[in-house]
């Protein structure tokens, strides 16, 4: 058995640039560090990130969660499966808020990849041949007039895969995403409505909706929607329904599901994840995972994720404003716009400068 010692810093600071969707009108982002240390050196790191109105944590409750895990060294043990190495250590530090739950399985997990020379997919996965996935851009622009041009200039910069929040106007979002269609006709577009969509605007334009073959539409309607929007043919992902078991669960049941958005700082971490992914593939849904605009640490566990998962759709990884108040760094899973097997222990991520200083 090993004993790691708990160090807690917290970064934040002001954004560059707004954020859209759940994040919108935010105007700083603050990140909990968690660091593991053996006595020789050997580390993991760990990041809890809840974003304000959307997370159902606070940084105050996460913060003083994580606090209490430097009372004492927590024990470890290295040959242990990465399973049992997490259910020990949640057994004896029983954190209940979702980022939280993230910040320590990422920081064991980290450290026990160090510890064995292998990457945390490779970890969790075994050495196995993965593929590929690839990284879907976000368009942060609000304004469905400006959609084309941004497109243009994602396109123009290497994106191949593209997603655009709607919901403030929905008959403008469509005619905007049909002049899109017109010039991009084989562009894999995905929506994230965030609840935000009134049904009675959803039925309306859902013949549009269908023409313009989307690869999936997030959230469109408020939890009591659901019941009728599961009647249009339309290819539903699930996001903020996945945190209410029983919705997800007559959700998933209607086979009316084309995915599921898998993002493990509001789940809970990676074993919370695992177990959505089993539960969608269940009833022929397909995984993604994404960010809640996380920091680097979140952002590389959330590749090796994606690696052991092995998902097939597009990750919702792609870089963001919030990335900037972090020192620079690189992360081996995320390759410009793909995330690709590496052989970086670990989360594979190297700051040029300790991201604490």
């Amino acid at each position: 058995m090993t004993e790691l010692h708990a160090e807690i810093d917290v970064l934040e600071g002001e954004l560059s640039e707004p954020l859209v969707g759940g994040a919108a009108g935010l105007l700083k982002r603050t990140f909990a560090v968690l660091r593991l240390a053996r006595g020789d050196g050997t580390t993991g790191l760990g990041e809890a990130s809840p974003l304000p109105g959307y997370s159902p944590d606070s940084m105050a409750e996460v913060s003083d969660e994580l606090q209490r895990l430097t009372n004492a060294p927590l024990n470890a043990n290295p040959l242990a499966s990465p399973l049992d190495l997490l259910v020990d250590a949640f057994a004896v530090h029983p954190l209940k808020h979702p980022a939280s739950r993230l910040a320590l399985e990422t920081a064991l997990l980290d450290w026990l990849g160090h510890t064995r020379g292998e990457p945390v997919h490779r970890v969790l996965g075994g050495d196995v041949d993965r593929q590929s996935i690839p990284i879907v851009d976000l368009v942060l622009e609000t304004n469905p007039v400006s959609w084309p041009a941004c497109i243009d200039a994602l396109l123009s910069a290497g994106a191949t895969h593209l997603k655009l929040k709607v919901g403030s106007d929905l008959d403008a979002e469509v005619a905007a995403l049909q002049t899109i269609r017109r010039e991009h006709p084989t562009l894999p577009l995905r929506l994230d409505a965030n609840r935000r969509i009134p049904f009675k605007a959803l039925r309306r334009q859902a013949e549009s909706l269908e023409a313009l073959e989307l690869e999936l539409i997030e959230e469109p309607v408020a939890p009591e929607d659901w019941p009728a929007a599961l009647s249009l043919p339309l290819p539903f992902a699930l996001d903020e329904s996945l945190r209410d078991e029983g919705l997800s669960q007559r959700l998933l049941g209607s086979g009316s599901i084309f995915a599921v958005v898998i993002k493990p700082m509001v789940l809970g971490g990676l074993r919370a994840s695992f177990a959505v992914a089993e539960l969608a593939a269940a009833h022929g849904a397909q995984s993604l995972v994404s960010h809640t605009f996380d920091g680097p640490i979140a952002r590389a566990i959330t590749a090796e994720l994606a690696l052991a998962l092995q998902t097939e759709l597009a990750a919702g990884l792609g870089s963001h404003p919030a990335l900037a108040l972090w020192p620079p760094h690189r992360i081996a899973a995320i390759r410009d716009r793909q995330i690709a097997p590496h052989g970086a222990p670990g989360l594979g991520l190297h700051f040029e400068e300790d991201p604490d200083a």
